[in-house]
């Protein structure tokens, strides 16, 4: 996306879209209002392209006041004076389940945003998933922002975003998830997610952000705060799932070694007993002595069974942990999916 007015707008109109046709009106109204602009800092010549852009996006926000929950939206991303100004021309719209997937296209996927010269939100309320429609409106501020930058600025990001890309390890998701988006959407995809989720950016990459968002770093605060929960989840269940995989594994060692343990001692104990009966120890020592010795190991063999019976239970309590927390990461993604919403 972009840092200050002239980083954040296009040297052409933004695309043509559905709402073309109102932006248009705006930009004739506009004509009549020049003294104005002019006292408010925006001075460039009408057919600038450039500035053309500003005065359609400020004209949008001049007469399409935006909803106090936008506004405070806005507060909430530390938006600098041109951040809001295109966020607002956006016309964001956090949206309900049904109207949201009106505007927004889905393959299969959660979709939590879209951009399409309005930016639409789905408003995903579960406390546990804080920090998602904030971060989401971020991300899709930033298509907005992308789109409005100048050609020769847009290069100038995207080289600073590849070399910075290429510094990812190849299991980081984002590598993942982006290489499935066609590749002309790829550099502005990565603008977007550099934007919101990464920490730590080149300098002046950090820079060209700053002129959207006054503080970065809630932003970022937001994105942390948005997988939080699930993020926790899945570490618990990884985790788990390794802990009953070695125990799993283990269990079945130990259980074969006491059955096989059983079964010779079941088998010397048979032996024992047709000897004692047959009257083949040569004497009572001998006799006491191999059977305090099987004694002992079925004491042994006792400790065992009761230390392998509380492996288990341990182990089918993990199980059920495991499953708790399975539905509890499936309910959480229920959170952020429109479609399974009432």
């Amino acid at each position: 996306m972009s840092d200050g007015i002239d980083a954040l707008l296009p040297p052409h109109p933004v695309r043509e879209r559905p709402r073309r046709r109102r932006r248009a009106r705006g930009w004739i109204a506009l004509t009549a209002v020049t003294a104005v602009l002019a006292t408010v800092g925006i001075v460039a010549a009408p057919w600038d392209a450039q500035r053309r852009q500003v005065y359609a996006d400020q004209w949008v926000v001049w007469t399409e006041p935006p909803a106090s929950d936008i506004e405070q939206l806005a507060d909430d991303l530390t938006l600098t004076e041109d951040g809001r100004r295109v966020f607002f021309a956006s016309r964001p719209q956090v949206d309900e389940a049904r109207t949201f997937e009106e505007h927004c296209d889905f393959e299969g996927e959660v979709v939590l945003g879209c951009y399409d010269g309005t930016i639409y939100v789905f408003n995903v309320s579960d406390e546990r998933l804080s920090g998602t429609v904030e971060a989401t409106a971020a991300h899709e501020l930033l298509h907005a922002v992308y789109e409005r930058m100048p050609r020769t600025e847009a290069r100038r990001i995207d080289e600073l975003v590849a070399e910075y890309v290429a510094t990812l390890p190849d299991d980081d998701e984002n590598v993942r998830i982006v290489s499935g988006y066609p590749e002309a959407q790829q550099a502005d995809e990565w603008h977007s997610r550099l934007g919101t989720s990464y920490t730590d950016l080149p300098a002046a990459l950090e820079t060209h952000y700053a002129g959207v968002f006054a503080d970065r770093s809630v932003v970022l605060a937001y994105d942390d705060a948005s997988t939080a929960a699930l993020d926790e989840v899945t570490a618990r269940i990884e985790e788990l799932s390794d802990e009953l995989d070695a125990a799993n594994s283990d269990l079945e060692k130990r259980s074969a070694a006491y059955d096989a343990a059983r079964a010779q001692l079941d088998a010397d104990i048979i032996d024992f007993n047709a000897r004692a009966d047959a009257g083949a120890f040569a004497s009572q020592q001998q006799f006491f002595a191999e059977r305090a010795e099987l004694l002992a190991r079925g004491d042994d063999l006792e400790a065992e069974r009761l230390a392998l019976n509380a492996d288990v239970d341990a182990y089918n309590e993990k199980v059920a942990e495991l499953q708790a927390l399975d539905a509890d990461r499936a309910d959480l993604y229920a959170q952020l999916d429109s479609r399974k919403a009432p």
